[in-house]
C-alpha cells in the first residue's frame, strides 16, 4: 500500500472516530435524562411530558433554522417524518416503562435494541456488520446485563413497554443510516422534532385524557429544569448531533456506543436517586467499555499493523 493510500485510511479513521465521539457525548446527556425523568413523573403525566419536551424542542429549532428551510417541499421532510414515528413511539414507550420500572433496568432494556440491529442491518441496508462489530455487541450486552442487574428483577409492565421501545429506537438507528445525505439533515431533524410534537399530542388526548384520565401538571422547579434539559440538550442538540454524524460510521457501531447511555444512566441514577452502584455494576460497566473497545480499535489496530510500517 502506498503512502498516500495508508494516509487517507489514517484519515478516514480519524473523521470516523471524531464522529464517533460526538456520538459518545451525546450518550452522556441521555444518560442524565434517566434519573431526571425518573424524578419528574412524579409531578406530571408521562405523555403530557412527552409532548412539552417536544413542542419546547420544534418551537426553539424553528426559531434557530426558520431561514434554512423550504416548507413548501414536502418531499425534503417526508422521511424525517418516518423517522420521527419510530422515534416518538421510542421516547414514549421509554418514558412510560419509566413509570413501572427503575432507571438502571430501563437502561439495559433500551440497549436490547443492539440484538436487533445486524439482523435488521441486513434486511434493511443490505449490508454485513463486521465480526468484531459483533463480538464488541455481544460484551457489550452482557456488561449491560451484569450493570443493570436485570437478572435479579421480575419483568414487568414497564419492561415490556421499553423491550418495544428499544425495537423503535433499533429501526430508527437504520433508518437514519439510510435517510441521511450531507444536504438534508436540517430536513430530517425538522420531520423527527414535527411528527414527535403531533404524535405526543394525538397520544396525550387519546389516552390520558380520554382512555385513563390521568393527565396530571404540578408545576415546580425540578420540572421546569428537567423539561428545559430535555428539550435542549436530550432532543435538540441530541438529535441535530445523530442526525449530522451517525452517517459517518455503521448502525452496529452507533448502536454500541449508544448503549454507553446505560453506564451515564447508572452513575447519575446513583448521584442523583441513591440507586447503589454495587461491585457487579461496576465490573458490568468494565466489560462493556471493553466491547465498545474491541468494536471501535480493532479494525484501527490491525490497520496499523499491517501498513502502519509500508511505504
Amino acid at each position: 500500500m502506498s503512502a498516500n493510500n495508508i494516509q487517507s485510511g489514517e484519515s478516514s479513521f480519524i473523521q470516523t472516530y471524531k464522529a464517533e465521539l460526538i456520538l459518545l457525548i451525546v450518550t452522556f446527556s441521555w444518560g442524565l435524562s434517566f434519573p431526571l425523568i425518573k424524578i419528574s413523573l412524579q409531578f406530571i403525566s408521562p405523555v403530557l411530558f412527552v409532548f412539552i419536551r417536544f413542542l419546547i424542542t420544534i418551537v426553539i429549532f424553528y426559531f434557530l433554522f426558520r431561514k434554512k428551510l423550504d416548507l413548501k417541499n414536502f418531499k425534503k421532510w417526508e422521511k424525517g417524518i418516518i423517522l420521527g414515528f419510530f422515534l416518538f413511539l421510542g421516547f414514549a414507550l421509554q418514558t412510560l416503562g419509566l413509570k413501572h420500572t427503575t432507571a438502571s433496568k430501563s437502561a439495559f432494556i433500551t440497549g436490547t435494541a443492539l440484538i436487533v440491529i445486524p439482523f435488521a442491518q441486513y434486511f434493511i441496508l443490505k449490508t454485513k456488520p463486521k465480526t468484531e462489530n459483533i463480538a464488541g455487541a455481544v460484551i457489550v450486552m452482557t456488561g449491560l446485563y451484569i450493570l443493570s442487574e436485570a437478572y435479579f428483577l421480575k419483568p414487568n409492565l414497564g419492561d415490556v413497554l421499553t423491550l418495544f421501545c428499544a425495537f423503535c429506537f433499533a429501526i430508527h438507528i437504520l433508518l437514519l443510516n439510510k435517510y441521511t445525505t450531507l444536504d438534508n439533515f436540517n430536513y430530517l431533524a425538522f420531520g423527527q422534532f414535527l411528527t414527535m410534537t403531533v404524535m405526543s399530542f394525538i397520544f396525550m388526548i387519546v389516552f390520558e385524557i380520554f382512555i385513563y384520565d390521568e393527565l396530571f401538571f404540578i408545576y415546580n422547579s425540578t420540572l421546569f429544569v428537567t423539561l428545559l434539559y430535555t428539550s435542549i440538550f436530550s432532543t435538540l442538540v441530541s438529535i441535530i448531533l445523530v442526525t449530522k454524524y451517525q452517517q459517518m460510521t455503521t448502525p452496529l457501531r452507533a448502536g454500541i456506543i449508544y448503549n454507553m447511555e446505560s453506564i451515564f444512566a447508572v452513575f447519575f441514577a446513583f448521584i442523583i436517586l441513591n440507586e447503589f452502584l454495587n461491585f457487579s455494576q461496576i465490573i458490568g460497566a468494565i466489560i462493556m467499555i471493553t466491547g465498545l473497545l474491541i468494536s471501535e480499535f480493532y479494525s484501527f489496530i490491525k490497520f496499523k499493523l499491517s501498513y502502519g510500517n509500508k511505504d
